[in-house]
Parts: structure tokens; C-alpha cells; sequence
């Protein structure tokens, strides 16, 4: 029992440093979302520009603020990608089914958009997941993370989006590629 309650706790420790560590990027990046925009750069070289083509000085402060903002906007682009890698490598950590054998399953394609159209069709969600883990072959509980930890959410959170069709926002907000947005579109509607 002991090694057990070591894992757990090491278990629990990860997952406290991943939160900090997903927090802190998710602070960083909305704090710099509106400080850091692209137009401003274009803008600033756009003027410097039309200062040159006039013959005029370019002060030395507006190369400089270009250079900054252009500095920010790539941290900020680092900051956006370093997150969507972090989602991708958790996400295939949880798509790995028993044994450590990777199933193949896909997140969207076979865990959500299958539970969600159950549950439109009138299955409670633990109904929903127990058939879909039958179907794919992996514990109930795989499901139920595929469904709500993927998603950063609450299994409440999960049933009133379901509920309420307000999932289908959210899933195409972070399935933004063309593939995901189809198959949302053809299976989900909307």
C-alpha cells in the first residue's frame, strides 16, 4: 500500500506543477494578448516608412518600440505555442489506452462527438460513456477524461454544455483545424 500511496502522491505532485506551470502560461498569454499586436508593428513601420520617403529623421524611440513590440508579438507566439504543445502531449498521454498501448483512438473523432450525440439522444452521460468505452474497448473512466479533462472542464461544466449545445462552440474553439471543423459541422451541426 505504501508504494501505492507514493505513486499517488507523486501523481499529485505533477499534476499541481503541470496546473501551475499551464496557469502561468494561460496568465501570461492573456496579459500579452492585449498588450502585443502585429498591426501595431505594421503600423509603427508603416510610419517609419513614410517618415523616410519624406526625407524626415526616424526617431531613434520609434525603431526601438518597433523592435520591442516585434520581440513581444514572438514571445507572445512562443508563449501560444509552448501551450498548444503541452495540450497535445497531456491529450496523447490521456489517449493512450491499457497496457500503455496507444489505441489509436482520437479524441474528437471517437470519444466526444460519439458521447455528445448520445447524449442528444437521450442517454444520461454515464449511459454514454459506458457505451462508448464497450465500443472502443477502454475503461470508463478514459472516456470520461477524454470528455471533460481534454476539455478543461467540470463533468457538471460538460453536461450543461452538452445540455445547452454550447459544446459545439467550444469544441470548435479548440479543434480549430479544417479536417475538425468539418467533421464538427457534419456530425454536430451548427
Amino acid at each position: 500500500m505504501d508504494q501505492l500511496d507514493e505513486l499517488e502522491k507523486r501523481v499529485n505532485e505533477l499534476v499541481s506543477e503541470l496546473t501551475g506551470i499551464i496557469e502561468r502560461l494561460r496568465k501570461d498569454i492573456a496579459d500579452t494578448e492585449n498588450e502585443v499586436s502585429f498591426n501595431q508593428v505594421k503600423e509603427i513601420e508603416h510610419t517609419i516608412n513614410r517618415l523616410k520617403r519624406r526625407g524626415l529623421p526616424v526617431p531613434p524611440e520609434l525603431n526601438a518600440l518597433k523592435i520591442n513590440l516585434l520581440s513581444d508579438h514572438e514571445l507572445y507566439k512562443e508563449r501560444v505555442d509552448l501551450y498548444r504543445k503541452i495540450q497535445e502531449r497531456i491529450g496523447g498521454l490521456l489517449q493512450r489506452g491499457q497496457g500503455g498501448t496507444i489505441k489509436g483512438n482520437k479524441n474528437l473523432e471517437d470519444y466526444l462527438i460519439p458521447v455528445i450525440r448520445l447524449m442528444w439522444d437521450g442517454l444520461d452521460h454515464k449511459a454514454a460513456f459506458r457505451r462508448i468505452a464497450q465500443k472502443l474497448d477502454v475503461r470508463y473512466n478514459t472516456v470520461s477524461s477524454q470528455c471533460t479533462r481534454a476539455l478543461d472542464l467540470t463533468m457538471d461544466e460538460f453536461i450543461r454544455q452538452v445540455e445547452s449545445k454550447s459544446i459545439v462552440d467550444l469544441l470548435k474553439h479548440k479543434y480549430p483545424g479544417q479536417h475538425e471543423l468539418e467533421l464538427i459541422k457534419a456530425e454536430l451541426g451548427r
